[in-house]
């Protein structure tokens, strides 16, 4: 007996609708999958249409949309940084619980919906306690799992069962001079507050926000600059492009001016959210000091524009200097990419993996030359998170007990400084409620004189620090990238 046709079919075609909504589930989840803590941008019915004119009410679905994502980050901290180029986190000085002294906040925003969050580093650190509140006013503590000086990003955790609004990230690269975008933060504690205005430039570098500088003194910078109003308290939150994307997380303004703000690329922070879950970011190095292509070297050299990076100074058995790089070379691609400004180097290089080989195309007194070069760890290269309390170093009575340690200079990061090896040491840990770090000692300084006695090694300078009695004051001289300067306090 022969069985129906129709029932069949409908039950075929039944399956294989099902099947389609089982794989374009498990497409949509892989998007925000547990190695991947973000979901990418794509557009959304808040989304606006670049060519159509821009009316009054044509960014309100979107910010109702992605409003939710943003949360409002509060700290409490013992010390504080200090003023410049302004962070965009906002210092309180009002009466705080016993045992802190200050308070801060910023913005951040949900980038996966089981609890992670992305701010700046500089909103969250040295913080003994974060509260991240979400547009609905409930708040979550907060555990910094990860964070990168060097770019001032950071990874936070909150642990909650309920739904969150996740922001999508877009593309950076794809960012136009004069594109409309939106921010949204949290400027001088008003909650979710939305503002609108273009991209003014890409590419801005020697910010040196906060005349803050990483570890070793160098920061990766590659703002994009926008005349959208934001303030202090803005800091961490997102810069979103009108199709509804993240593309930057704003994190400084110029003080001296109105409307001129800069966020961090959104390409740059994708590269870093692997590593910042893991809670360590590792860096590779190639071990040289470069600087910029001046247009009469590039006339000399008969370029057709000054691109590429002018090797200065190859450091001593380094990567770049077993591979045969010399002062004098200049590096004008970096593994098939193009180095368009000195300054993209450090980043392409610093990503490429330690033991990783990598292709080098230089320019040697006018010859072209090809080098491959096995990329190094970079020295000093250390945990990106805060410690627990449970693992948080006791400093009081180590190293003369100003509540910090150092170590030596080794030679590669003398070079990086262009100081003498055996000058000085560097400052590697600090407990934040010591008396150095009260005092605006960072972790990364190099201590070059104790009271104006020199120092070169450890043992120098744990004799020059015990010989200070308690209660007098402690005078060091400080190296921090490429500036000096004095920082005396008391000794506990």
């Amino acid at each position: 007996m022969k069985r129906p046709f129709l029932p069949w079919l409908l039950t075929a075609v039944f399956f294989l609708i099902l099947g389609f909504a089982i794989s374009a589930g498990n497409d949509f989840t892989s998007d925000a999958r547990a190695d991947k803590l973000w979901k990418d941008g794509s557009k959304s019915p808040a989304s606006l249409d670049p060519n159509a004119p821009v009316r009054l009410n044509s960014f309100a679905n979107l910010a109702k949309s992605l409003s939710p994502a943003v949360v409002f980050i509060q700290v409490e901290r013992r010390g504080a940084p200090r003023g410049g180029f302004k962070f965009f986190g906002r210092r309180h000085h009002h009466r705080m619980p016993e045992g802190f002294q200050k308070s801060g906040m910023g913005s951040g925003f949900v980038i996966h919906e089981d609890g992670w969050v992305l701010t700046n580093n500089h909103v969250v650190e040295r913080a003994q306690r974060i509260l991240v509140k979400l547009s609905n006013n409930n708040s979550y503590e907060a555990r910094v799992v990860g964070a990168d000086p060097r770019t001032d990003v950071a990874l936070l955790k909150i642990e909650t069962r309920e739904k969150l609004t996740v922001a999508p990230l877009g593309d950076s690269s794809k960012l136009e001079i004069g594109s409309w975008v939106v921010a949204i933060g949290n400027p001088f504690g008003l909650s979710h507050t939305v503002t609108a205005g273009i991209v003014s430039a890409k590419g801005r570098r020697n910010i040196h926000p906060d005349n803050r500088t990483a570890m070793g003194g160098q920061m990766y910078e590659n703002f994009i600059q926008t005349d959208a109003s934001i303030n202090p308290g803005n800091s961490g939150g997102p810069l979103i492009n009108i199709s509804g994307e993240v593309i930057g997380i704003n994190t400084a303004i110029n003080a001296a001016g109105q409307g001129i703000g800069f966020a961090i690329p959104v390409n740059m922070i994708k590269t870093l959210i692997p590593q910042l879950k893991k809670g360590r970011v590792s860096r590779s190095w190639l071990g040289v000091m470069i600087q910029p292509v001046s247009p009469s070297m590039a006339r000399n050299l008969r370029m057709k524009r000054p691109i590429g990076a002018l090797v200065a100074e190859v450091v001593s058995d380094g990567p770049a200097d077993k591979a045969g790089l010399e002062g004098g070379d200049i590096i004008t691609e970096f593994n098939g990419k193009v180095i368009v400004n000195s300054s993209d180097l450090p980043w392409l290089a610093s990503n490429a993996g330690a033991g990783t080989k990598v292709t080098l195309k230089l320019l040697r007194n006018g010859s072209k030359l090809l080098r491959e070069v096995t990329m190094g760890a970079m020295p000093g290269d250390a945990r990106a998170g805060a410690p627990s309390e449970k693992n948080r170093p006791d400093f009081r009575a180590e190293q003369g007990g100003l509540g910090l340690r150092v170590k030596s200079v080794s030679p590669a990061l003398a070079a990086r400084l262009r100081i003498r090896s055996g000058q000085g040491v560097v400052v590697s840990e600090l407990d934040d409620s010591g008396a150095a770090a009260q005092a605006g000692v960072e972790a990364g300084d190099v201590i070059l004189k104790v009271n104006y006695e020199r120092v070169r090694n450890t043992t120098e300078f744990v004799r020059r620090v015990r010989a200070v009695s308690a209660d007098n004051v402690v005078s060091l001289l400080i190296r921090r990238g490429q500036r000096k300067l004095f920082i005396a306090f008391t000794k506990p």
